[in-house]
């Protein structure tokens, strides 16, 4: 291959451009070819048009972007290219970052600047990077970008983030690329467009880099936190040392780049902050990095550590393969809104919670199935279906549960559902409740009443029943919404602003039968 071809190679690959032609300066602020890590490469390799990245601090994705920035702006004309922050301060950061590799390009390729101040390098070719700080202003209005980077955006005001993403969305050509880029910062409006992502439920490609991916980056520090514990303790850290905590993330991430270097990095970490700080600037996991800032009713260590559980599952559900000749009202719905962990016993007593809503793309309607020992069997979960349809499926899960006992509480759209069971379909094994009416003579009422008072009473039930470890959920999506579940200001509970709690109220509602023990045999 001529030396021409391996130009034109490099001209057309980033990875290669970056790696060949770039410089950047390390920790010790000399300047160096730059060479791209794992997670560095790997986002570039895969990267769609709309991104969404959460990261371990410290893996050099921020530069990395930055030097993609100068990799289309040399080889395109005219050509712009946005990178904004969360702060002034991280603004400039960047800034510094890309004159820095901007000054290491050969000459033979730097193109001139005609404008170079604090928030922008405009070159002669026509192409232009800018940096600014989210917020000041409705940035990206009139403009068509290759690349828009939002760098450390869980930082951003929600209500800031929402409104500008929407439309820095705008400013994309058909071939760029959006990328959000942050660590966590608790549970907020990143965190929601993060999960979101996950599920399939927008148009964004997650991304998750935990410390082991960024290893290399933190050789140093691995070797100046073993000679500090070893100056306290007076021996190396060893396996002797390992708590129980650590020897479980010894052997289950031993594969990836764990060792004893990489724990006694952790310990020390977390001796200079606490534990829920270091999972959010450094998580081994997604789920750990994002850490509840309200008065949460669950315990987050316990939810955490079912989430972890439940992530390290390989299947999630039973596949369709397995669960045998469903009722069509079910299927339709199989692997979309309803699945099943475990196919009814035969003679087995089940308890079905139903939340409703009223089916317009807002809260949600929700059926979690439990067995009498309080294990999760199936769940559905759906916000677009009507009341008069959720009642129809409602019938034919209870039947095909064996007859399940319905708890159906009695809100939204739980008189409509309420009714139709009863009337329509002659659904029987049904929850109910007394009252009295104005002759003080006793009144059945079918469904739950929830009101301040029966809802905090079922709430605790099943905080008791989920902390002593007497219910078995297998629905990450249940968990994640008790990870929101939160007392108010107030006194109310209920999920976070901008999150949902159907699945757990759900869930609430199958334990009353559950507790209740009653079931109408017909």
């Amino acid at each position: 291959m001529t030396n021409e071809e391996k130009f034109m190679k490099m001209w057309k690959n980033p990875i290669l451009f970056i790696k060949n032609l770039l410089k950047i300066t390390n920790k010790k602020g000399d300047v160096v070819p730059f060479a791209l890590n794992k997670p560095q490469k790997a986002f570039i390799k895969d990267m769609k048009r709309f991104n969404i990245i959460l990261k371990s601090r410290q893996m050099g994705l921020s530069v990395s972007i930055c030097g993609l920035a100068i990799y289309y702006c040399i080889t395109e004309k005219n050509c712009s290219c946005m990178l904004l922050s969360m702060s002034d301060a991280s603004t400039r950061a960047i800034f510094n970052k890309l004159k820095i590799i901007y000054n290491s390009l050969p000459s033979a390729i730097k193109p001139k600047l005609i404008r170079n101040n604090r928030q922008e390098l405009q070159f002669a070719n026509g192409s232009i990077i800018s940096c600014s700080t989210m917020g000041r202003s409705d940035q990206g209005r009139g403009s068509t970008c290759k690349l828009v980077h939002l760098s450390e955006f869980a930082f951003v005001d929600s209500e800031i983030a929402s409104k500008q993403l929407l439309s820095l969305e705008q400013t994309l050509r058909p071939d760029g690329a959006l990328i959000i880029e942050t660590t966590a910062n608790g549970l907020n409006f990143f965190h929601n467009m993060y999960q979101k992502s996950k599920k399939k439920e927008n148009s964004y490609k997650p991304f998750f880099f935990n410390y082991l991916d960024g290893k290399e980056m933190f050789l140093d520090e691995y070797k100046e936190m073993q000679e500090s514990f070893k100056s306290i303790n007076g021996h190396s850290f060893g396996i002797d040392d390992l708590t129980e905590e650590e020897s479980v993330l010894f052997k289950e991430y031993a594969q990836y780049g764990m060792d004893l270097d990489v724990l006694c990095w952790r310990r020390m970490k977390i001796g200079n902050s606490d534990i829920d700080q270091f999972n959010q600037e450094y998580p081994i996991t997604d789920e750990l990095a994002f850490i509840s800032t309200g008065a949460s009713v669950f315990d987050n260590q316990r939810v955490s550590d079912v989430i972890k559980a439940l992530s390290l599952q390989k299947t999630k559900y039973l596949p369709k393969s397995k669960v045998g000749d469903l009722p069509s009202e079910l299927m339709k719905f199989y692997g979309k809104s309803f699945f099943m962990y475990s196919k009814p016993g035969t003679g087995a007593r089940y308890f079905i919670g139903v939340d409703s809503s009223e089916g317009v793309g807002k809260d949600y309607s929700t059926c979690v199935v439990l067995n009498k020992d309080g294990e999760e069997v199936a769940m559905f979960k759906n916000n677009k279906i009507k009341p008069y349809e959720f009642s129809d499926f409602v019938n034919a899960l209870g039947r095909f549960y064996n007859k399940a006992h319905l708890v159906v509480e009695k809100a939204s759209g739980g008189h409509a559902v309420i009714q139709r069971l009863r009337h329509d379909h002659k659904y029987m094994n049904m929850h109910k409740y007394k009252s009295y009416d104005q002759f003080n003579k006793i009144q059945w009422q079918i469904g739950f009443d929830t009101n301040a008072k029966t809802k905090g009473l079922i709430i605790n039930d099943l905080r008791e029943m989920f902390d002593k470890g007497q219910i078995l959920i297998n629905s990450i999506d249940t968990v994640e919404e008790m990870k929101v579940f939160e007392i108010k200001e107030n006194g109310s509970m209920g999920a976070m602003g901008g999150y949902h709690d159907d699945l757990v109220m759900g869930t609430a509602l199958a334990i009353v039968g559950v507790k209740a023990g009653t079931y109408y045999k017909w």
